[in-house]
């Protein structure tokens, strides 16, 4: 009997000592990492994470019915800025069109979602046709820094509901991208 105590005593010290080398080798692994400041190639989110986020609560932003939009809430509601170029063409207002739609397709959680599109004048005709679509709402124009240099096509940032912007989605972006990342941050 006296040999199987020391071979069991041997044995726990073993599980002890490779629990805790699992334990410190897997946090040294984290803080070696970190600290070389690897980052994996592609994130999770399709979008382009700006950082630091710009903090867009203090704008002034009025909408068509001469109200003033409320960027900070307690709903957990995000807002999506569209901004529509000056010299919109058919192809840009289809891709306009196309955002209510990947809205609609978040289902519950498609009110936690205002589009606002930037933009002082909507033709009467694109009016009429994004009328139907649920939460297009026209509103004035983002001063700097989000004016940026003409485009052709929309793009679109992504307001947290603290009145952050994180994420940027340029010019020509993925609806199927867009929704994939709005599953992931209205959850």
């Amino acid at each position: 009997m006296t040999d199987t105590a020391p071979a069991s005593r041997l044995r726990s010290r073993l599980i002890l000592l490779l629990i805790v080398a699992l334990f410190l080798g897997s946090f040294g692994i984290a803080a070696v990492l970190r600290f070389t400041g690897w980052t994996p190639a592609q994130g999770r989110n399709f979008g382009e994470l700006l950082q630091p986020p710009v903090d867009v609560g203090g704008l002034d932003l009025r909408l068509e019915a001469d109200s003033r939009w409320q960027w900070q809430n307690q709903e957990g509601r995000w807002t999506a800025l569209v901004r529509v170029p000056d010299a919109c063409g058919a192809d840009c207002w289809d891709r306009v069109a196309m955002l209510p739609r990947v809205r609609l397709a978040l289902g519950r959680h498609a009110p936690r979602l205002p589009l606002l599109l930037l933009e002082s004048e909507i033709p009467a005709v694109q009016r009429e046709r994004l009328q139907p679509l649920l939460g297009a709402v026209a509103a004035t124009p983002l001063p700097v820094p989000l004016a940026r240099i003409p485009k052709a096509m929309p793009e679109l940032w992504l307001v947290d509901p603290h009145g952050y912007l994180v994420l940027h989605y340029p010019e020509g972006f993925d609806p199927s991208q867009l929704r994939k990342d709005l599953g992931r941050v209205l959850k």
